[in-house]
């Protein structure tokens, strides 16, 4: 039995804007299947690591809860070891995906450094990610 779509923990794509909804449409189509993050990112925002079978609920830029998405797995590598297969879930090339998500992440230095109380913290090919593979299980009519 599905979770009630209101009492699942969120899965939200950067900022709400052109980005967040292109990121919606993606899961939606089935296009995007996955989602990586730095592991010191879940620290940062004190969310849990994602765990095969959770449920979370896709948000709009309107904040609407539009579906619900299950983990069906989860991966922990160093940026350095990002699989072509893992890489695809999110992006069109494996180079593309680096490139996205070191933009990304470099906009979570500073608070990163400030988390970790190390203002000489740099992003490096070592640092620790978590990907996680996931499927649209439920799109209620809104």
């Amino acid at each position: 039995m599905l979770a009630d779509i209101d009492t699942l923990p969120p899965l939200v794509f950067g900022e709400p804007g052109e980005f967040r909804e292109l990121m919606v449409a993606l899961v939606m189509s089935g296009d995007k299947t996955g989602s990586s993050n730095l592991r010191v990112a879940y620290e940062l925002t004190a969310d849990p690591l994602p765990e095969v079978g959770t449920e979370y609920a896709l948000v709009d830029s309107a904040n609407t809860r539009v579906a619900v998405v299950e983990v069906l797995e989860v991966h922990e590598h160093t940026v350095a070891e990002a699989t072509l297969e893992l890489a695809q879930r999110e992006s069109p090339s494996l180079e593309n995906w680096h490139a996205m998500h070191h933009d990304y992440w470099q906009t979570l230095v500073p608070a990163i450094r400030k988390h970790l109380e190390d203002p000489d913290w740099v992003l490096t090919d070592a640092e620790p990610v978590i990907s996680k593979v996931f499927r649209v299980v439920h799109a209620p009519v809104i």
